[in-house]
């Protein structure tokens, strides 16, 4: 049978807000990590990456945009040189975030208000 005891939890946590962004921060730099090490893996061996679209053709670049719809905007075939700089960007700045929303949560730990 299953353990039913009740788990106490601290007084004072930190917002789940905190905790949500902190976790997409990192997924997000996880995710460009992956790609990051993909690209510059085949660009090391003197090759173009394998990046295919849905339907299995091969892509010369990323694609760099805002969702389709009314407001969309889109970049095609963004190419590799510039994919880049542009993903190590991408992770410095999740990483600054994760940096400030670690000192947010450590303010909300000790029972401090913060203002965003």
């Amino acid at each position: 049978m299953a353990d039913t005891k009740k788990i106490s939890l601290p007084a004072v946590l930190f917002s789940k807000e905190s905790a949500m962004d902190i976790a997409l921060a990192w997924r997000e730099v996880e995710v460009a990590e992956e790609l990051l090490k993909k690209i510059t893996d085949e660009i090391d061996r003197g090759r173009a990456p394998d990046a295919r679209d849905a339907f299995g053709r091969l892509q010369n670049g990323l694609q760099l945009g805002v969702p389709s719809g009314e407001n969309g905007h889109r970049l095609f075939n963004v190419p590799w040189s510039l994919c880049r700089p542009i993903i190590e960007a991408h992770i410095a700045m999740h990483r600054a975030k994760i940096a400030a929303l670690t000192e947010k949560a450590r303010i909300e730990l000790a029972g401090g208000s913060v203002d965003d």
